[in-house]
C-alpha cells in the first residue's frame, strides 16, 4: 500500500496540475475517504491525478454536479490506471477486463475495505461477478479457493501462461505441494502425472475427495483404464467374485496414484500390500518354516487375481472348495499351472511325482478314491506350513469342529505320515515299503 501511494504521488507531482480542492466536502463526495484502504491519490487528496478538467469545466461541474461531468483522462490511449500501473499489462495473455481497459470492473478506483480495493467483500467474490459459481462451490474445495484467494494461482491482470496462471502448469502446484515433487521422483510414475495434476484433480472444487475430476476414485481410474486396458475393466465389472478394495472402489489402497518404486504403482512389494489387510495370514506366512514357492517368489498374484475372478477366493484358475472331490479333468487347474498334470493320470509312474512308494503313485491313490477323492488342501497348506512340503498340521473334519491331525516326517527317499484318517504309513521311492 505504501509503495502504491508513493508511486502515485510521483505521478501527480510532475503533472503540472494545480486544482484539487473542494472535491471532498459535506455537500460533495463526502464518503470518498471512508474506506479502510485508500488509493494513493485519494489519500493525498489529489483528485486531479486521475481526473482532469479546465477551470471552466470545473466551475460547470460545481454548479451542476449531477447533470454535468466532463472530466477527461490524462492518458489518451488506454485507461488512466496504466499511467502508474503499466506493468500490470505485462504478459501474453491479458485478463479480459485488463485487455479492454476496464480496471474498475474489479477495482474501486478510490479505495476499498479489502486489499487491492476489489469490489466484492473478498477477492473471490469479485472474480465470481463474471466467472460461473458452479465450478467453485462443490463439496470439497481447494484450499486457496476456500480461502477466497484466487490470485494465489491466477494473475488477475496478465500472464504468459494459460488461464492466467502465475507459474507454468507443471510448476504451479509445487509452489505449495513441494513435498509431492520428490515423491514423484520414483522408478514408476503414473502417466497422467506427466500431463499435469489437473489430469485427475480439479484445481477449484469437486464432489469427490482429493478434488478428483470424477464422482469417485474408482470412476476416475475406470475413465482412463477402460481405454488402456479394457480386458481388465471388464473383469472388474463382471467378476463373480470381487476383491473387496476393488468392489469398494479403493484403488489407492493398493496402488499409489502418483508414483512408486514398485511395478504397477503398488504401494509396496506385493506381499506387503496383501498382508497389510490379510494380517493373520501374513503373520502365518512370515513365521512359517516352509513357504509355498509362488508365495515366496511371485507373491499372491501367482494364484489370485487381485481385481476379481469367476473362481472362489478370486483364484486365477479353478480350484474346488470341497474337501472330497471325485476328480475329473479341469478340477485342479490352479495347481497344474505349476505342477505336472501326469501325477493324477497314472496309478504307477517313475517321473510324474515324488510321492511314490516304489512306482506306486500315492497322489493317484489319495485323489482318485471313488466317492472320496481328497483335495490337494486335505494334506497341503496352500500358503505355508511348519512341516516339509507344506504338509498341514491338521485338517478341519466334519461339522463337529474336530481337527484331524497330520504329522509328517520327511526322509531321504520318502517319508512317514501319522494321521487321524489311517494308521501310520511310510513310503520309499527306491525300495517300496511294505505297510502291513
Amino acid at each position: 500500500m505504501k509503495r502504491l501511494f508513493l508511486v502515485v504521488l510521483f505521478c501527480f507531482a510532475f503533472s503540472g496540475l494545480s486544482y484539487a480542492a473542494g472535491c471532498v466536502t459535506d455537500e460533495c463526495h463526502s464518503d470518498i475517504q471512508n474506506y479502510e484502504y485508500l488509493h494513493g491519490p485519494t489519500a493525498a487528496m489529489q483528485c486531479e491525478v486521475c481526473h482532469t478538467a479546465s477551470p471552466k469545466e470545473l466551475e460547470n461541474h460545481k454548479e451542476r454536479p449531477k447533470s454535468f461531468i466532463d472530466f477527461k483522462s490524462p492518458v489518451k490511449d488506454g485507461p488512466v490506471c496504466v499511467m502508474c500501473h503499466s506493468n500490470q499489462r505485462d504478459g501474453e495473455n491479458l485478463h479480459f477486463p485488463v485487455e479492454n481497459g476496464d480496471c474498475t470492473a474489479c477495482h474501486n478506483p478510490h479505495g476499498g475495505n479489502n486489499k487491492f480495493f476489489v469490489k466484492g467483500k473478498a477477492e473471490a467474490d469479485t472474480c465470481m461477478q463474471c466467472h460461473e459459481k458452479g465450478m467453485f462451490n462443490k463439496k470439497y474445495q481447494h484450499g486457496p479457493l476456500a480461502a477466497g484467494e484466487c490470485a494465489s494461482c491466477h494473475d488477475p491482470h496478465a500472464s504468459n501462461y494459460k488461464a492466467h496462471l502465475r507459474f507454468p502448469p507443471d510448476k504451479l502446484c509445487y509452489q505449495c505441494h513441494e513435498d509431492k515433487k520428490e515423491a514423484f521422483n520414483k522408478a514408476v510414475v503414473h502417466a497422467p502425472i506427466k500431463k499435469g495434476c489437473t489430469s485427475c484433480h480439479d484445481p477449484h472444487s469437486s464432489n469427490a475427495k482429493f478434488h478428483l475430476k470424477s464422482a469417485s476414485e474408482k470412476a476416475l481410474c475406470v475413465k482412463c483404464h477402460q481405454k488402456t486396458n479394457p480386458k481388465l475393466m471388464n473383469r472388474i465389472k463382471n467378476a463373480k467374485f470381487q476383491h473387496k478394495p476393488v468392489e469398494d472402489g479403493n484403488c489407492g489402497g493398493c496402488h499409489n496414484p502418483h508414483a512408486s518404486q514398485f511395478g504397477k504403482l503398488l504401494r509396496s512389494n506385493v506381499k506387503t500390500v496383501c498382508f497389510s489387510c490379510h494380517t493373520k495370514l501374513g503373520n502365518k506366512v512370515n513365521n512359517a518354516k516352509y513357504v509355498h514357492g509362488p508365495v515366496a517368489t511371485s507373491g499372491c498374484p501367482a494364484c489370485h487375481s487381485p481385481h476379481g475372478s469367476d473362481n472362489p477366493f478370486i483364484l486365477s484358475k479353478y480350484f474346488p472348495k470341497e474337501f472330497y472331490n471325485a476328480y475329473q479333468k479341469g478340477k485342479y487347474q490352479l495347481c497344474f499351472k505349476c505342477h505336472d498334470r501326469d501325477m493324477l493320470d497314472k496309478q504307477y509312474t517313475k517321473k510324474a511325482t515324488n510321492f511314490r512308494n516304489g512306482n506306486k503313485n500315492l497322489h493317484y491313490t489319495h485323489v482318485m478314491i471313488k466317492g472320496k477323492g481328497r483335495s490337494c488342501k486335505a494334506c497341503h497348506q496352500v500358503h505355508a506350513s511348519n512341516q516339509p512340503l507344506q504338509i498341514r498340521k491338521s485338517v478341519p473334519f466334519g461339522s463337529g469342529g474336530w481337527e484331524l491331525p497330520v504329522n509328517y516326517t520327511k526322509k531321504k527317499n520318502g517319508g512317514t505320515c501319522v494321521v487321524g484318517c489311517h494308521k501310520p504309513k511310510t513310503y520309499n521311492r527306491k525300495n517300496a515299503y511294505n505297510n502291513q
